[in-house]
C-alpha cells in the first residue's frame, strides 16, 4: 500500500526499541511538509523518496530481491536493512515508486488507460511465470516461499505453511488434510484437484495482484509499480488468477476485471478458479486457525 505520510513514531511488536539510525530518519520525516495519503501504520514516507516499513516478513524481503534481481517488473529497491531477527524479519528502507494505486486511479481512468494498464500486467505476469528457482536442483520447484521455505498467504490462513514437495501435497493441505476422496460432492474440487502430477507447473508468482497493491499513472495507464510481495513465492500456475479474484470483484474494480478477462496475455483458469471459489465458501475465517 501506498505510505502514510503523517503520523507519529510507530513502534515495533514487543516494545523493541528502533535502531537509532532508523529513529534518526523516522524523525526527519516529520520535519517535512506533505499531504497525506492512505496507508498502513507500519508504513511510513521518509525524504528523498525513500520509504520505511517496519517488521517485513522475510519471504516479502525475499522476495523483493529476486524479482527485481530477475526481470524489469518495478519493484522497490531495497537500500537499508535494519534489526534483522533470527527469523528473518526486519525493518527495511526501500524506494518510493512513482505512480497511483489502481484502486484509487480506476474512477479517473478511460477503457484505454485501463486496457493499457492490463497488457503490462500480461507482460509482468509472463516475467514472473519464466523464473527458475534457485533453491533447489529438482526439475520441478516445491510450491513455498519465495527462497523455498515456508509460504506465506492469507488464503490459507494467518501462519506460515509447507513448503511441499507436490502440488497434490499442497492441494490436500488446502482441502484441510482431508483426502480428495472426501470431496466427491464437489465436481469442481474434485476435476482439479484430481489432476495427475504435472498437468499443472509450479511458476512463480505475486499472490496478492489486487488493484491496491498495482501503482499506475492514470494518464497512459502504465504500470509504475508493483508493492506489497509478502506472499509472494511458489505456487501452482492457476494460483496467480484465482488470487486476484479472492473474495469476489469489488463492483468498483469491475471494468479492471473485464480488462484482464479481455487480455489476451493473461492466461484464465476459470476451472480452478471455480475449484477455489468452493474452497474458499467451505474455509470460511477460520478454516486454516
Amino acid at each position: 500500500m501506498q505510505p502514510d505520510l503523517e503520523q507519529s513514531e510507530p513502534s515495533s511488536p514487543g516494545d523493541r526499541p528502533l535502531p537509532k539510525g532508523l529513529k534518526l530518519r523516522l524523525a526527519a520525516s516529520r520535519l517535512i511538509k506533505r499531504s497525506s495519503a492512505p496507508g498502513t501504520g507500519n508504513v511510513i514516507a521518509l525524504p528523498f523518496n525513500k520509504i520505511a516499513k517496519l517488521d517485513v516478513p522475510a519471504n516479502e524481503i525475499a522476495a523483493m530481491e529476486f524479482v527485481r534481481a530477475n526481470t524489469t517488473i518495478p519493484v522497490p529497491k531495497i537500500v537499508d536493512i535494519y534489526d534483522k531477527q533470527p527469523n528473518g524479519s526486519a525493518h527495511i528502507v526501500m524506494t518510493q515508486l512513482p505512480g497511483t494505486a489502481l484502486s484509487d486511479a480506476l474512477p479517473n481512468m478511460g477503457p484505454t488507460q485501463v486496457a493499457a494498464a492490463a497488457r503490462d500486467l500480461a507482460n509482468y505476469l509472463a516475467q514472473l511465470r519464466r523464473l527458475a528457482p534457485q533453491h533447489s536442483k529438482a526439475s520441478t520447484p516445491i510450491v513455498g516461499g519465495a527462497s523455498g521455505g515456508s509460504g506465506l498467504d492469507h488464503r490459507l490462513g494467518p501462519r506460515p505453511w509447507g513448503p511441499f514437495c507436490t502440488i497434490a501435497d499442497f492441494h490436500t493441505y488446502t482441502r484441510f488434510g482431508e483426502p480428495l476422496d472426501d470431496w466427491t460432492h464437489e465436481p469442481a474440487v474434485m476435476d482439479v484437484h484430481g489432476k495427475p502430477e504435472g498437468a499443472y507447473q509450479v511458476r512463480f508468482a505475486h499472490a496478492d495482484l489486487v488493484p491496491p497493491n498495482i501503482l499506475v499513472d492514470p494518464k497512459e495507464g502504465k504500470i509504475t509499480g508493483i508493492i506489497d510481495w509478502e506472499f509472494g513465492g511458489w505456487y501452482p500456475e492457476y494460483w496467480e488468477y484465482t488470487k486476484m479474484h479472492y473474495g469476489g470483484v469489488r463492483p468498483r474494480w469491475e471494468q479492471w476485471f473485464a480488462a484482464i478477462s479481455k487480455e489476451e496475455g493473461i492466461e484464465k483458469y476459470e476451472a480452478e478458479r471455480k475449484a477455489e471459489e468452493v474452497i474458499w465458501l467451505r474455509a470460511g475465517p477460520f478454516g486454516y486457525v
